[in-house]
């Protein structure tokens, strides 16, 4: 470390012996003791980096050595079992095969232990007493679990080795492959007393998660077509193990059915589109017999694969394994030297080249010609090409849209405008049918007849969503700028709503995911299309009403008095599924009310919402004290240190934050506080830390112009430690959700929107940016050359504490220069970046915090709007009856002088004054959602003595301390001083 000491502490005096004094000016010796400075601070670095370098190398050497020396015990291990092969296993055998591939997992490296990886291989396939080593631990319960797991690595080992290239004996390859059907053989399992057969399955579907159709694919490709007779056990163990889960996977189970269609997928990726196929495989009868046909094609015409896949889909289909199926049609025309063989399926350039001219501006652009003519036949037929060609050709949805939203094929240019297509869809029988009051029969959404009105309307919809996503309030309501006007807007959501209700509310009857008859669109593209347009009109209406009053209400379409109890119930039976995902995709079909409510809940009035909110909490909340008896949780908080002392000591408690929390205060002289918190400290302690997290001076949030917060966008808002704060800024907000505390914080509406899944757009920038939103506006509607004008690229430039920083909004963005064709793609990415990516870190870490508490889907039943009512109380005028007939009373009377007056008084107040008063007592000054009744504990006044003190309030259990005022005016006087200088908060 000290190989620089020479050993001189003092370095000599350097001595002029010439007898003359040199002089050094001043800047010539500040430079060489800089030299000199830098000299030894390079040399504290070099020594720096030696010891890390020596630390690293003697902890890897260390790591060697100890892998070495298992090794070396290992290797006896396996010859000793090896010699003890005939013997009769017992217990103590199958442990010993347990730490030998315990030993193995721990120092395995594959390109040093592959004869070990090969003998311990022939180690499981050896028999003893008909039974193969690789089973024995399964009949001992204690060590079944531990070689479960085991056995699930080691055969994950064994399935990457098929699929690498650094095994090079084809036997070798010939015994993993049979460990690999050994091991998930459910026959091999039967002896088992119980759980044999799920002991193989769950085995399989780890290999299948775990890319087995992939390397299968890889060691396939590698085999050379001329040697296919060579090869052929090992191709008929591929095809046997690539089969197999197709032959046990029962599809009964939605568990296990979500299993098969993954390996159906990945078959068909995988296998069925390996390059010349039927030239590579001798097993040809043995794939086509065994292979599951009608769910490959199925899956084939169902499944949205790109035009590559599709081509040698379809090629495989007619020309490769099933041949012996369909009649051959001629030669095949594919040939190794126009495939690239590769892990993702290539296509014949020329051929790709033919599918493009679909696409092509100037093909479109004839093809739409035909609609000047305003034929309504053609128009249909060319509505119905789009659509097709959207969802067949999904890569190229986005661009398609776009050139017919804003570019050459636009509506300000010609062509294809959506009030064109709207006033068409008017005239149908579809639109007419959908506008009935009477209620539609099931069979009118896989009518053939309609099939192409369908397709019109899936145009429709996507279009004017497009169009919708860069457009302001502005321009949305000004009937000059926007497509459709007001009335027309109304009209088809009132489309929408039928169609989105009916493909929910019936999802359990219509098969929505089978393609309509003679067409490629299946119910559920409808439901999706029309839900995500819906949605964003409803946002408009939510901001800026335009709608006729109980528009969005379906309650006449069910019975509202039983819909409450019913959806509870219904999610109460879904909660008791296993597995959260699939109980998430069988929701819509199971339960067409949760279907309903989470994706349009906007057509359930939100007082009932509000209520099926409250009871789920409440069967959560049972279900949890079930689960996890604990007793309350008991923490100490220092006034002075509310946020830091609420942040170490509640934040790691997750979940368990649902169980009742004590909290003790002590004040700032380090005394403990009196009392026993009963909820009521809790919610002073609740009140106080978001009191203090939410204020913008504290750095976490900022504030729009409307005093409505958001997360703070600055880089260091981003560091791991602020990001901490925010998700437990979001587990207590969670908390005071989950117990019905209101909060006196109003968020912006694209923060709210990250609650829902949603992200952000134009239309809400104005709030955070105006000078950003006024000059994205100008340049939507720029007339000019927007590349000379303006001199835009795809960049952001940020300015943080007086530092400038270029973000590129796309690759090389700094190259691309904003024009008139990409415009909207760089307004949608600068908005994108602003709302989004910005404040992407701290809302996600937020919304984990909250999601400890609250269940997202039970959030979505609410829209921006509803949220912010949701924590922080309805924005209405106060009904003081409604408080007074929910206001309890200690020491007095409702028919006392003082209380008589008292509501006379408040009676009187301004809603400003009514607002401060609520707030007074409950340290929120908006009412409760479904009015005062919910307030918990009562709005409760107390007498709190005589004389000419004021009114004091303890906001922790919403009470009022009133003194027993002499006359009308002295009490005015009083309350209205003490509620406007917020006097008196403290606890009893």
């Amino acid at each position: 470390m000290f190989n620089s000491f020479e050993g001189n502490f003092k370095t000599r005096p350097k001595i002029n012996l010439g007898g003359q004094r040199v002089q050094e000016d001043k800047s010539t010796l500040i430079k060489k003791n800089k030299e000199q400075r830098r000299e030894r601070d390079n040399e504290r670095l070099r020594q720096k980096s030696a010891v890390k370098i020596q630390a690293f190398y003697r902890g890897r050497n260390v790591a060697g050595n100890l892998r070495n020396k298992e090794r070396a015990v290992w290797d006896q291990k396996a010859e000793s079992i090896f010699r003890a092969a005939h013997n009769k296993w017992d217990v103590n055998a199958a442990t010993s095969l347990v730490d030998l591939v315990r030993n193995f997992l721990f120092f395995y490296r594959p390109n040093h232990d592959i004869q070990r990886e090969l003998c311990l291989c022939q180690i499981l396939r050896m028999q003893m007493f008909d039974v193969e080593t690789i089973f024995v631990p399964f009949y001992y319960e204690d060590l079944r679990h531990t070689w479960f797991h085991q056995l699930k690595k080691l055969l994950l080992i064994f399935l990457k080795s098929v699929g690498s290239q650094y095994i090079y004996r084809d036997t070798d390859i010939v015994d993993y492959l049979n460990i690999l059907l050994l091991a998930v053989d459910v026959n091999k399992y039967r002896q088992l007393e119980e759980g044999g057969r799920r002991i193989s399955l769950e085995l399989l579907k780890y290999l299948v998660s775990h890319d087995l159709y992939l390397e299968l694919r890889n060691q396939f490709i590698s085999l050379a077509i001329e040697n296919k007779d060579k090869n052929k056990q090992m191709i008929i163990l591929i095809v046997n193990l690539s089969l197999y889960p197709f032959q046990i996977i029962p599809t009964s189970d939605p568990y296990d059915a979500f299993a098969y269609e993954s390996s159906l997928k990945d078959f068909i990726t995988y296998i069925f589109t390996i390059p010349l196929l039927a030239d590579r495989i001798e097993a040809l009868e043995l794939l086509s017999s065994r292979m599951p046909l009608y769910d490959i094609i199925s899956a084939i015409a169902q499944n949205d694969w790109n035009a590559e896949q599709g081509s040698i889909l379809l090629t495989q289909l007619f020309d490769g394994p099933s041949t012996s199926i369909f009649a051959n049609t001629g030669p095949t025309t594919c040939r190794q030297d126009d495939i690239k063989l590769s892990e993702e399926p290539q296509i014949d350039p020329s051929v790709l080249k033919s599918i493009s001219v679909l696409i092509d501006e100037q093909h479109l652009e004839s093809l739409l010609a035909f609609a000047k003519s305003r034929d309504v036949m053609a128009l249909l037929k060319i509505s119905y090409f789009l659509t097709t060609l959207m969802i067949r050709w999904p890569s190229e949805k986005s661009g398609l849209l776009s050139k017919m939203a804003y570019g050459k094929l636009s509506i300000s240019e010609n062509k294809l405008s959506i009030n064109l297509l709207f006033e068409v869809f008017k005239s149908t029988d579809l639109a007419r049918l959908l506008l009935n009051s009477q209620p539609l029969s099931n069979s009118f959404i896989t009518d053939t007849v309609f099939v192409e009105q369908w397709g019109m309307f899936y145009l429709l919809c996507e279009l004017f969503s497009r169009i919708l996503l860069p457009m302001d309030d502005y321009e949305f309501f000004d009937g000059n700028k926007s497509p459709l006007k007001l009335p027309e807007i109304i009209e088809m959501s009132t489309y929408l709503k039928n169609i989105a209700f009916i493909l929910y509310w019936n999802s359990p009857q219509l098969k929505i995911n089978n393609v309509i008859e003679g067409s490629c669109i299946k119910p559920i593209y409808l439901r999706e299309v029309a839900t995500k347009l819906l949605k964003q009109i409803h946002a408009r209406d939510s901001r800026r009403r335009f709608t006729p009053e109980r528009h969005w209400l379906m309650t006449s379409e069910f019975d509202m008095s039983t819909f409450a109890k019913n959806v509870v119930a219904e999610e109460q039976d879904l909660e008791r599924e296993n597995d959260k995902v699939i109980m998430d995709k069988r929701q819509e079909s199971v339960s067409p009310r949760l279907g309903v409510l989470h994706n349009i809940p906007f057509v359930i009035p939100f007082d009932e919402r509000v209520k099926i909110f409250r009871q789920f909490i409440r069967n959560d909340r049972e279900r949890h004290i079930h689960a996890i008896f604990e007793p309350r949780t008991r923490v100490t908080i220092h006034r002075s240190k509310i946020f830091e002392d609420g942040f170490d000591q509640l934040n790691a408690m997750g979940a368990r934050l649902k169980n009742p929390v004590a909290i003790q205060f002590i004040d700032e002289f380090g005394i403990q506080e009196a009392g026993i918190d009963g909820g009521g400290l809790f919610k002073e302690f609740l009140t106080s830390l978001t009191r203090i997290a939410f204020n913008t001076e504290y750095g976490l949030f900022l504030s729009t112009n409307e005093q409505l917060l958001y997360p703070n966008p600055h880089s260091y808002a981003r560091h791991e430690t602020q990001l901490r704060y925010y998700e437990f800024l979001g587990r207590i907000l969670g908390k005071a959700l989950y117990e019905g505390i209101l909060v006196d914080a109003a968020f912006a509406g694209f923060f709210l929107n990250k609650w829902l899944g949603e992200r952000s757009y134009l239309d809400d920038l104005p709030s955070v940016d105006p000078e950003l939103y006024q000059g994205l506006v100008y340049l939507k509607n720029h007339k000019g050359d927007v590349e000379s004008d303006l001199s835009l690229n795809f960049t952001v430039v940020d300015n943080e504490f007086g530092k400038s920083r270029t973000i590129e909004l796309i690759p090389g963005g700094s190259d691309i220069p904003v024009t008139k064709d990409n415009r909207i793609n760089y307004i949608y990415k600068m908005v994108n970046y602003r709302l989004n990516v910005q404040i992407g870190l701290q809302c996600q870490a937020f919304f984990r915090g909250l999601i400890d508490l609250i269940e997202p889907k039970w959030l979505k039943m609410f829209n921006q709007q509803e949220l912010q009512i949701l924590v922080g109380g309805a924005y209405i005028p106060i009904n003081m009856e409604d408080l007074r007939q929910n206001t309890v009373y200690a020491d007095y009377k409702e028919d006392d002088p003082v209380i008589i007056n008292f509501w006379k008084v408040v009676s009187e107040f301004s809603e400003e004054q009514k607002q401060k008063l609520i707030k007074f007592v409950t340290s929120c000054s908006r009412p409760p959602l479904l009015g005062f009744k919910e307030l918990n504990p009562k709005f409760s006044i107390r007498k709190a003595g005589t004389g000419a003190r004021l009114p004091s309030s303890s906001t922790c259990v919403n009470l009022l301390k009133l003194p027993a005022y002499p006359d009308e005016n002295t009490l005015r006087q009083k309350l209205s001083y003490a509620i406007n200088a917020d006097v008196g908060f403290d606890l009893s």
